[in-house]
């Protein structure tokens, strides 16, 4: 037993039956039965003026009454007892906060600062930086100090160190962890992606943190390049043991999750989207609420009582609660022998869960148990009031059974821990999106914001003898407080802590009675915690991710009834410049009373505590370098006062950021890459961006939150949207939130100063019931609206409002409504010309009207007005937005450029590289060697390139793809390497051609000599003789370089241009040379001869005919042979020569007695003559 337990443990079963029900159903869409309905307290919204102390002056004076004395608890419930002080807007993205028993304020951002807050000078220094790895939700998270921190001056902080172990290398790489194994790895892969994050303690020295003091205590193993889930808060109980909450290290948007448990164990697919790898793991310290004791050196030992004892085979012995998802503010009192925490849950929408059977609607949680009972919270199993997730199978994306929240197994492949778990034991409370969707309503309807976002926070503990005049009344004693990040309000539980059962909520002092009283209000409260005063100091994460948000900020809520501290407010103009000297002008008319009372203003210029100036406006100049503190204090007529402060800087101004596109509010489609563009402009560095400095980080937006996704460096690439991000549901309020920053040098001895910009993405399309601003219009339920809901009512007057947005790459827009009548789309105000309008036909059910339009240009803001009482469901923009679409452009080079060997080939390696431009970022630039049948990827470390060292041809085609999915052309190059081949000559030739004669005959054309001549020497081997394309002839030059070649004798007639061309050796270049040859007819001669001679009649002769040309060549053809007696043809007759020129032909038999001539004759060929001859022939008895 722990030996700061004062009550027995029992622990609530508040819908047990509902919950077995949801169980057996399968699926439960998180409407609770009436009968577990409660009513809560909402105090009112007007402040009740009582003045129980009946003196609005000094609380100080002894007339004023114990803070405690409300009776009845009217002045507790009074709001204007109250006043929330604003101690500094310097936080950072701020994360944490730890109050000093002096009342100074540690606070952290997540960048890695350390801030200091003194309330009673108003000043706030950045007091150390620690190295930190921020990608996503990591980077410096929480700080703590310790229970005897008067004695050890002992500081705890939880942070994700770059380089762990030292070595000066990051123990991670940049940027983001693919959702999938990259080819050709395997699962060692992921190991490259582990980092860790570390809780640590460190010396207080009274004004900082000694950071070479720091003891390592713990080490959370954790996957990075990838959100969300860090927990990250630190509580102490009554023995010194030290509690430490751990997110799941798992994205909400998860492929497959769909917003249901991200247990995706897919094969090849990243271990960081199965949430059973740590929360569901009793041998992982993530997903937990971890319980230890540190010892003097650092180590720590086991409490007893943990969940599993030391020693138990498959678990980490520090786990005192398994089964958490965020727990993100945890709170561990003492008092109540308690520990409670606020737990994130995924974002299915109540539609989406009442038809996908998977599981519960988004849920959140807020518990609280014993610290005598270790637990298992149940998630990723079961959440809310142990409502069963299903074992979803996310290989084949098919169900399974509903996880069974008293037998829960855990049968993940990356599972190192025991198979069978502890049972899931339910929530506390749990809630959802609306009215309706769980028992306590007051935890949805105290805020006026969307989503769910539940901060734990302290339990408050009047203390009469506390002699703070400040703190809070008696009316809290013994309630928990709850932040609610998401709608900006604070609860006060109160709890039966026997059975840890809620049995009232509150909403302890709303936003609308801070308004009311000029009071600055709850917005996304971060941290609370209970200081040595008694008052609440609260960290305001202010709107918007990821950055130092403008409404962020320090307060603390006192109690002072009667007479309010002033807010002090100024302006100064300029805050810094990039020399001395320097004059500012300080203006503090912004300053106000809450009681309207005069006020007193004094300046102290430089911070060193003395007041320099008096009056609302004042000048002052700087003469020398450095970054000075200017404070303000505004005092009342009744000594109350406030302060506030800012940093002058003299040497060096924060640079300016500019995104040249996308443009605030421009359309895309999820899946999406999206180019963008960075440039800067610095007073001391000038334009010339160092993009290493530019930083930026895009998450989705959800309702009032957003999940880091990716982060990167640099003035160009893509912000790569989820194609899963609408997996949170079809009325999910979804949007693209960009935080760009450039962090400059540094100059004149100053430290670095950064700038940023903020972006707002939107989805192409726009639900109406999202507009950022509505008027006139009604909220409804519609099921056959795209989101399951709608506005009615757009009439006359009444607007839906979009801020920002950017129509860049947009023409048109389909408007989807109900009603008839004409829908206008306006910029910039309500009442503005109409740019388009759309005219919705009359008739039952939702109608889809498309509209062209020339749209405005540049950032804005878009009004949908009516003048017709129509019901709008939807806005869908129609063109391509600013995702990209433009494919990437690619060439190549080879090295060596040219061949290097004799024949146009290459005798050594070749490296090939290819040559990728994009608008983006590319996704791979690849070749292929088999005409595309197959693809390797050129790797960007190499430049995308590739060195191919063996003899063959390559025929390669090549390819870039972007991160949008666009395929640049196909590019091409073929070559070959033959290391045997010679070089490639280096001497230029001369090649001269000399014909024997000019003009030839056909059949002798001849010999005709090639003179080859380079400088140094004689050029060797051969030479070729081409007409035309067609080779002719070849030879080899002799030693002089000469080479005689005979023609060849069937060289046709005509007039021919003979190139000879040389064909290089290893010394002598190539070289050509050319001459012009007439080759002429040949003559031809024909004779004939007929045997018998004389012949008798009617018998047949034979006439020979023979052709011989006057060259030698032997002519080829037809010959004719003509029979006439006495000038009378008798007979003719045709043969083809052979191959010896001649031909014989039988003659016809002759049967008349007497002389006949015959004459022969040869047609001639296209190089020979025609000819005949003839001779005489007698037939004679």
């Amino acid at each position: 037993m722990n030996s700061t337990s004062r009550h027995p443990a029992k622990r609530s079963r508040l819908t047990a039956v509902l919950a077995a029900t949801a169980l057996g159903l399968g699926a439960f869409a998180a409407a609770p039965s009436a009968a577990f309905a409660h009513e809560g307290h909402d105090h009112g919204t007007d402040p009740v003026i009582t003045d129980p102390g009946g003196d609005h002056g000094d609380p100080t004076d002894p007339g004023t009454p114990d803070p405690g004395d409300t009776g009845e608890d009217g002045g507790a419930l009074d709001w204007s007892n109250y006043e929330r002080v604003l101690l500094t807007k310097d936080v950072g993205e701020p994360i944490d906060l730890a109050v000093l028993p002096d009342k100074r304020v540690l606070h952290t951002a997540r960048n890695g600062d350390v801030r200091l807050t003194d309330p009673a000078t108003g000043v706030t220094r950045i007091i150390n930086k620690l190295d930190v790895y921020a990608n996503s939700e990591d980077g410096l998270q929480t700080v703590a100090i310790d229970p005897d921190f008067e004695n050890n001056k002992w500081v705890y902080l939880v942070y994700s160190p770059r380089d762990a172990d030292g070595d000066g290398v990051a123990d991670t790489p940049t940027g983001n962890a693919p959702n999938t194994l990259p080819a050709g790895a395997d699962e060692s892969y992921w190991d490259r992606w582990l980092g860790v994050n570390r809780l640590a303690r460190f010396q207080w020295t009274g004004d900082q943190l000694d950071l070479s003091s720091e003891q390592v205590i713990l080490d959370v193993e954790v996957q990075r390049g990838q959100c969300c889930h860090v927990g990250a808060d630190i509580g102490f109980d009554g023995d010194g043991n030290l509690y430490l909450s751990t997110g799941d290290n798992t994205p909400a948007s998860t492929p497959g999750a769909n917003g249901f448990a991200p247990n995706n164990d897919a094969p090849g697919f990243n271990p960081g989207f199965d949430a059973r790898r740590g929360a569901g793991n009793t041998n992982d310290l993530r997903g937990k609420i971890l319980r230890i004791h540190v010892e003097d050196d650092g180590t720590y030992t086991i409490p007893e009582g943990n969940l599993f004892a030391p020693g138990t085979e498959l678990t980490r012995p520090e786990i005192f609660v398994m089964g958490v998802r965020n727990p993100f503010r945890i709170e561990v009192d003492i008092e109540t022998n308690s520990l409670s925490w606020g737990d994130y849950g995924p974002d299915a929408t109540k539609a989406v869960a009442e038809t996908a059977g998977r599981g519960p609607m988004g849920l959140v949680e807020w518990d609280a148990i014993s610290l005598d009972e270790p637990q298992n919270a149940g998630w990723p199993y079961v959440h809310g009031d142990n409502f069963a997730y299903n074992d979803w199978d996310f290989a084949t994306a098919t169900p399974g059974a509903f996880f069974d929240p008293q037998n829960l197994k855990n049968e993940s492949r990356w599972n190192t821990g025991l198979v069978d778990l502890p049972p899931a034991q339910p929530a506390t409370l749990w809630y959802g999106d609306n009215p309706g969707d769980q028992p306590w309503d007051e935890l949805v309807n105290f805020g006026a914001g969307t989503g769910q976002g539940p901060m734990g926070g302290p339990v408050y503990h009047y203390d009469e003898s506390n002699p703070s005049t400040t703190k809070l009344p008696r009316h809290w004693d013994g309630k928990a407080f709850m932040g609610e990040f998401s709608q900006d309000y604070i609860a006060a539980f109160t709890l039966d802590w026997d059975a840890f059962e809620v049995t009232d909520i509150e909403d302890f002092l709303p936003n609308a009675a801070l308004s009311a009283l000029g009071q600055p209000p709850h917005d996304n409260p971060m941290d609370m915690e209970i200081g040595p005063d008694g008052s609440m100091y609260v960290l305001d994460y202010g709107d918007g991710f990821f950055r130092a948000n403008p409404d962020a900020g320090l307060y603390r809520i006192d109690y002072v009834a009667g007479n309010k501290s002033p807010q002090a407010r100024f302006t100064a103009t300029p805050t810094s410049s990039s020399q001395a000297p320097l004059t500012v002008q300080f203006d503090a008319a912004a300053s106000t009373d809450p009681d309207g009372d005069a006020l007193t203003y004094e300046w102290d210029f430089d911070g060193n505590g003395t007041f320099d100036a008096t009056g609302v406006t004042a000048s002052y100049t700087y003469t020398e370098l450095g970054n000075y503190t200017a404070r303000l204090r505004v005092t009342d007529a009744g000594g109350r006062f406030g302060l506030t402060s800012r940093t002058i800087s003299v040497g060096n101004q924060a640079p300016e950021v500019t995104v040249e596109f996308p443009g605030n509010g421009a359309f895309f489609d999820w899946g999406q890459a999206i180019p963008f563009k960075v440039t800067t402009q610095d007073a001391e560095d000038g334009t010339a961006t160092d993009c290493a400095r530019v930083s930026w980080t895009y998450g989705l937006g959800h309702d009032e939150h957003a999940h880091p996704e990716v982060s990167g460096t640099g003035c160009t690439g893509v912000f790569r949207t989820d194609p899963n991000s609408p997996e949170h549901g079809p009325g999910a309020l979804l949007y693209g939130a960009v935080v760009v920053t450039y962090t400059d040098r540094g100059a004149n001895g100053l430290p670095a100063a950064t700038g940023e910009a903020t972006l707002r993405l939107n989805p192409k399309e726009q639900q109406a019931e999202h507009a950022i601003r509505r008027q006139g219009v009604t909220v409804y339920a519609d099921e056959d609206a795209s989101g399951g809901n709608a506005i009615r009512g757009l009439g006359q007057g009444d607007y839906l409002a979009f801020d920002p947005v950017n129509f860049a790459g947009i023409d048109g827009a389909i408007v989807r409504a109900t009603g008839a009548g004409e829908v206008q789309l306006r910029w910039g105000a309500a009442d503005a010309e109409p740019f388009a309008t759309a005219k919705i036909p009359g008739g039952n059910g939702w109608k889809d009207v498309e509209i062209s339009f020339d749209a405005p240009e540049g950032t804005g803001a878009l009004y949908v007005t009516s003048a017709d009482e129509l019901a709008v469901d939807s806005l869908k923009m129609v063109g391509d937005g600013v995702g990209d679409v433009t494919p990437p452009t690619v060439a190549h080079t080879l090295a060596p450029a040219t061949p290097t060997g004799v024949g146009g080939v290459f005798n050594e390696p070749v490296r090939f590289s290819v040559q990728a431009a994009d608008n983006g970022t590319l996704a791979s630039v690849q070749y292929s060697r088999d005409n595309g049948a197959t693809w390797t990827n050129l790797a960007a470390n190499q430049q995308y390139g590739v060195t191919f060292d063996q003899n063959g041809t390559y025929d390669l085609r090549y390819r870039a793809t972007d991160t949008g999915g666009n395929v640049s052309e196909l590019g091409s190059v073929s070559f070959t390497i033959d290391l045997d081949a010679p070089n490639e000559p280096t001497v230029d030739t001369r090649t001269m051609v000399t014909l024997a004669s000019p003009r030839v005959t056909y059949g002798a054309p001849g010999d005709v000599t090639v003179s080859v001549r380079g400088e140094g020497g004689a050029p060797s081997g051969e030479v070729v003789l081409t007409v035309g394309e067609n080779e002719i002839a070849r030879g080899t030059l002799d030693a002089d370089g000469n080479a005689v070649i005979a023609l060849p004798a069937d060289l046709p007639v005509g007039t021919h241009t003979l190139r000879a061309t040389y064909g290089a050796d290893e010394t002598f270049k190539t070289s050509a040379g050319i001459a012009r040859l007439t080759v002429s007819q040949a003559r031809s001669t024909t004779t004939v001869a007929v045997s018998p001679t004389p012949v008798k009649p009617a018998v047949a002769a034979t006439a020979t005919v023979q052709v011989a040309s006057s060259t030698g060549i032997v002519p080829t053809g037809d010959a004719t042979v003509t029979i006439r007696r006495n000038n009378a043809v008798v007979a003719t007759l045709t043969g083809t020569l052979g191959a010896d020129g001649t031909v014989q032909v039988t003659l016809p038999k002759l049967s008349t007695v007497g002389a006949y001539q015959v004459q022969a004759s040869y047609n001639g060929s296209a190089g020979i003559a025609k000819s005949s001859g003839s001779t005489s022939l007698t037939v004679q008895k």
